[in-house]
């Protein structure tokens, strides 16, 4: 029995170790980030982190900026269905403006996360080159859709906007990170 109290203790604070370092390698990677680039909101970077389990189990920072890059392409991949689901419920016909906007949108949040997938194998090889460019490739697309609405004559208001600040904010964590590594 104390021999099972034992190794429950030393499970405890096995878990307390790992915790605590991946928490650090977090605040840590994001400080160094955000310092490097002012863009880069330090709170949403840890809180961003902190809040996924991919990132949680990371050991390196390698590991984190992988972990990064597949939250940012889940994110894009649920506004593509929110921009879907506009589309849907929405009857904008087959010539309106607005609709063709939200269909272009749809196609870049589509795009991005097949775009993060290859930054992800990217990294894993160690090409950060190709890593960082397909990444701001992506940061460009994103911040292009929340143009597109701007840009109107006259101006709409973007039904993303909100979600395209976040999008933005969740690629600028894994770019800036392979920045680091390269």
């Amino acid at each position: 029995m104390k021999f099972l109290i034992n190794l429950a203790i030393m499970f405890f604070l096995l878990i307390n170790i790992f915790t605590a370092n991946t928490q650090s390698l977090i605040q840590t990677c994001c400080k160094k980030a955000a310092a490097r680039d002012p863009k880069l909101r330090l709170d949403f970077c840890i809180k961003s982190l902190e809040g996924h389990q991919r990132s949680k189990t990371a050991q390196s920072l390698g590991e984190l900026a992988t972990a990064s890059m597949k939250n940012a392409g889940k994110r894009s991949r649920s506004l593509e269905a929110k921009a879907d689901k506009i589309l849907e419920e929405k009857d904008y016909g087959k010539n309106s403006v607005l609709g063709m906007v939200i269909k272009d949108c749809a196609m870049i949040y589509k795009d991005n996360a097949v775009t993060l997938k290859e930054a992800v194998t990217s990294v894993r090889v160690r090409d950060y080159k190709t890593a960082i460019f397909v990444m701001s490739s992506a940061l460009n697309a994103t911040r292009f859709c929340e143009t597109r609405f701007e840009t109107r004559d006259p101006p709409r208001i973007s039904p993303f906007t909100r979600d395209n600040e976040f999008l933005t904010q969740m690629i600028l964590i894994p770019l800036d990170f392979t920045k680091m590594l390269k």
